[in-house]
């Protein structure tokens, strides 16, 4: 009786299901990169700029050569609207700070408000100037981020 072989061919070639398997694969990665194209993505826009310390400068008094720690902690706060002619307040959208070797973090109110509070900057030696960079994030909108939102300055 004559047995075929379902694993390899004659030549030794590899049969069946890996081809299927294969272009399996390749179905799969265009069904996922599909659904991934169809995901909405944020249609409005918005802007946010810090409410209150855009500046925070200290002097380090007598011990001004190396790495200076802030001698206080500051709260921050920062107005999320949208970017429109109505600049509506936007709700529970997150707010992060980040720079000066420290960052926070907070949650918009309804009336577009965010707190961060315990906000310590260190200036590295040699260093007399940092920013803080400010992202916020909200379902519906597009990120917003600026680079120099607050000013961190070891005044001399």
């Amino acid at each position: 009786m004559n047995r075929r072989n379902f694993r390899k061919s004659e030549s030794g070639d590899v049969l069946g299901i890996p081809m299927y398997l294969i272009i399996i694969m390749i179905v799969a990665v265009a069904v996922i990169a599909a659904v991934i194209f169809m995901i909405p993505k944020g249609t409005r826009t918005m802007n946010a700029q810090v409410t209150g310390n855009a500046l925070l400068a200290e002097s380090p008094g007598t011990a001004g050569g190396g790495s200076f720690t802030f001698s206080k902690t500051y709260t921050i706060w920062v107005k999320v609207t949208t970017n429109d002619q109505r600049a509506d307040p936007i709700a529970d959208a997150t707010v992060m700070l980040v720079g000066a070797g420290d960052a926070g973090e907070g949650k918009t109110l309804k009336n577009g408000s965010a707190k961060i509070t315990g906000f310590k900057p260190v200036l590295d030696a040699n260093v007399n100037e940092a920013y803080l960079k400010l992202t916020v994030k909200a379902a519906g909108f597009d990120d917003f981020a600026d680079t120099k939102a607050v000013s961190v300055i070891r005044l001399s």
